[in-house]
Formats: structure tokens, sequence, C-alpha cells
């Protein structure tokens, strides 16, 4: 439906009026004697004289809900000589429809637009996102890890070779005044204590794991290996000492006048030099290990679980010294010429591997890191084994962590000795599986 509206003047000026005038176009328009868009020349001049403003109405627009063609209706009326409704002779124009128009007095403009979306339609999908592999960490040969096999190398070597040898031009038949320790022969290290093959057995994994580790870029790696040469080098140093005891032995059944005469050649072969070397080496190792604790920033342990393997620590390294029976606990070293008494060199090596052993686990589990953790089980693993392997007599001579205590009777190992290594164990555990969980939970 088309609505238009008309503005008729107050006062009609003289002439025919405006509705006679549009009225007789609109015929002649309908009838094909005047074109769409001209005007009656002699209306057009009559109302020249006194022009009126020209009757305009609004555009409505039809738009269809249900369907995308948009019905316009335009019923134009437009002035002659000007837009905007400009004084001139007034002139009425309407547009040539575009469909026949219907039997009406007025003349519907009827524009149809049809809008066709030509634009592809896709459905919405996610993205494909590639899923980034987990880390793989590349092997580099770093310094500690060259460091470590050449010492887990060395340190099995030692192990089973020579260590010692006495020898005598003739047939010895030593008397009741002999030292109790001399015979004559060769030895290993399982001849001077049953369970050291086992102890550097193991030192020497713990290392080689450890240089392993350390060249994956594992921060625990390093402090395993520097934790395991240090270790190693208390046992050599331990070995090293109760191998004095024969080479005594020897020195004193010596001075015994003898009924015929003899030449006794003491030898130290090649395992007493490759324990030094060890140790040595284990040594270097585990100052080479620290140049892991710079860049490690993230804490691989506990607090509490730091304090409670520091204690422990403390603990076992204080048991092999508490005194037994008469002795007194400046006997740890005081050196005595009493018969039997230790060598100043196993007094020295006692005291070694007890410092090595704080060092490893005091310093190792007060770091709080993941090196930390590697140190402190690196170094009691070859102590445990030696506590263990002597409470329950595996082997037919096993020492205990620092050989024995001053004044004990027999070989074993002291109450408070074996409260540490327990405490050292439990904390250990408890340590590694909180670590592990805080690495799953630090993982993005």
């Amino acid at each position: 439906m088309t609505d238009t509206t008309e503005i008729v003047p107050a006062t009609t000026p003289a002439g025919p009026p405006v509705a006679a005038v549009d009225d007789a176009v609109a015929t002649e328009v309908a009838a094909g004697e005047v074109a769409a868009g001209e005007v009656a020349g002699d209306a057009a001049d009559e109302w020249a004289v006194d022009p009126v403003w020209a009757a305009t109405g609004s555009i409505p627009v039809q738009n269809s809900p249900t369907t995308s063609q948009l019905p316009v209706t335009q019923p134009i009326e437009r002035t002659a000589g000007g837009i905007w409704g400009l004084p001139v002779a007034a002139e009425t124009v309407s547009s040539v429809p575009l469909e026949p128009a219907p039997a009406t007095g007025s003349i519907p403009v009827t524009n149809s637009i049809t809008i066709t979306d030509t634009t592809p339609h896709t459905t919405a999908e996610m993205p494909v996102v590639p899923v980034q592999p987990d880390f793989q960490p590349r092997f580099r040969f770093v310094p500690i890890t060259l460091i470590s096999i050449v010492a887990g190398l060395i340190t099995l070597a030692s192990v089973f070779v020579n260590v010692l040898s006495i020898t005598s031009d003739v047939r010895l038949a030593p008397g009741a005044n002999a030292p109790v320790e001399f015979r004559t022969g060769e030895w290993l290290v399982d001849d001077l204590a049953s369970n050291f093959s086992i102890a550097g057995l193991v030192a020497a994994l713990t290392m080689i794991v450890g240089g392993i580790a350390a060249g994956f870029g594992w921060r625990w790696g390093a402090g395993f290996a520097g934790g395991g040469g240090l270790a190693f080098a208390g046992v050599a140093a331990l070995a090293v000492g109760l191998a004095q005891i024969p080479i005594d032995a020897a020195h004193q059944f010596a001075l015994i006048p003898p009924e015929q005469a003899f030449t006794l050649t003491i030898t130290r072969d090649l395992g007493y030099w490759l324990l030094v070397a060890a140790g040595a080496i284990g040594v270097i190792l585990f100052f080479a290990s620290l140049n892991e604790t710079i860049g490690d920033r993230r804490r691989g342990l506990n607090p509490w679980f730091a304090a409670l393997g520091a204690l422990a620590t403390v603990v076992l390294a204080a048991g092999p010294l508490l005194p037994e029976n008469l002795a007194r606990l400046d006997d740890n070293w005081y050196v005595s010429a009493a018969p039997g008494s230790a060598p100043a060199l196993l007094l020295i090596a006692r005291l070694s591997q007890l410092a090595l052993l704080l060092v490893t686990g005091v310093v190792g589990f007060l770091l709080v890191r993941r090196y930390g953790l590697g140190l402190a089980i690196g170094g009691a693993l070859p102590i445990v084994w030696l506590a263990i392997s002597t409470q329950f007599e595996i082997g037919e001579r096993p020492v205990g962590p620092a050989y024995q205590n001053p004044g004990a009777a027999d070989m074993h190992v002291h109450g408070v000795t074996i409260i540490g290594v327990s405490a050292i164990i439990a904390v250990a555990i408890l340590a590694v599986i909180a670590a592990y969980d805080q690495g799953i939970r630090e993982r993005p």
C-alpha cells in the first residue's frame, strides 16, 4: 500500500489549481500523449509567474519479513528546474512503472531488489594444532661424563688386581711371638675386607650412571657421580689404611731375632696405586660436579626431608666413633704403641671416610636441590652396603663403616650406626618420591 501526502497552500494563486494540473498531466501520461517527465507548456508558463512550493511526500519502503526480496514503492514528485523544493514552477512527474499499473487513480512504482548471497558457507571447525612432543633430552659428552667414566674404570680395576704382596726368600715358620697379622702372600681388596669389592662396584656404577645422566642434562646425575666419587675415595682410603696392618706386622716380625737369616720383600702392587688414583679422581669428580649447582634454581627436595637427612648423616658418621669397653673417645685419633693397636694411616683413613660422608650427606641434603639429593644418595650407597653386609655377616671378613669402633672385641656395627643407616635409607626413599612428584606437578 502506498501512502502519499500533498501539501496545499492556504491561499490559492490565480491560475488553475494544482490538483487540476496534476490530473491533466496524469491523464496525458496515461493516454500516451505526453511523455513521462514532460509538462504542458501553458501550465508551466502560467505557474512561472507565481510559483508555489511543490508538494513533496515520503518514500516508503516495504520490507517483506519472509523473503529476501525488498519491494520499494517510490512515488516520485519533483519540481521543474531544481530539487529540494526550490521556488520554481511546480512540475509533477510520475516515474514509469516497472510493472503494469493497476486500474486506479494512483501510479505505484514497485522496484524489487533480489539479494543473493554467493559466499560459500563452511562449517566452523577448531584449527588443527600439532601436538608438540615431550622434550627429549639429547646426550652431550660433557667433562664430568669423561671424568666419571675414567674414575669408574679405574675403580673396577683396583678391586680385581693385587694390592699388596709380602714374600720371603726362605720358608718361614712364625713362632708364638710373631705378630698376629703377619703372613706372607698376596692381598686383593677382598683379602683386606670381604665386602670391599662390592662396595667398589657400587661406587663405580654410581659414578658412571651419574656421569651419563649428567650428559643428558639431569642435575641429579652430576651430584650422583660426585657423591659416588667421594664415597669411593673414603673406601679407597680405608683399604689403604687396612693394607698398612700386614705391612706393619711384617716390619715387627723382621725385628724378632730369627733362627736363620731371611729377607722379606714388601711390594705395594698395582692395585694399591690404583686405589690411590681412583680416590684422587673421585675427589676431582666431586669438584667438577659442583659446576652443576650454579644453574640449578629449582628446588628438588622438601626442606623437612633435607633436615632429617642431614641429621641422619650426622648420626651415621658419629656411630663408628663411639668407644666400647675400656676404650676412650680420643682413641679415634691417638696413635698407641701397644701391640695390636691401629696404625696411624688407618686412623687417618677412618676419619677421612667419615668426613667425606659428612660432606656428601650434610651438604647434599641441605642444598635442597636435585644435585644435592643425588650427591647425598651417591655418597651413602657404598657406606650403607658396608653396614648391611657387616651386620648380616655377608662374606668371610666384612668391615663396617670406618672399620670398627675403638675398643670393639669383634667386627660388628654399633647400634647408633644402624639407626643412622636406617634413617638415611628411609629419608632418601621419601625424598626421591617427593622430588619426583614435584617434578610431575611442575611439568607444563
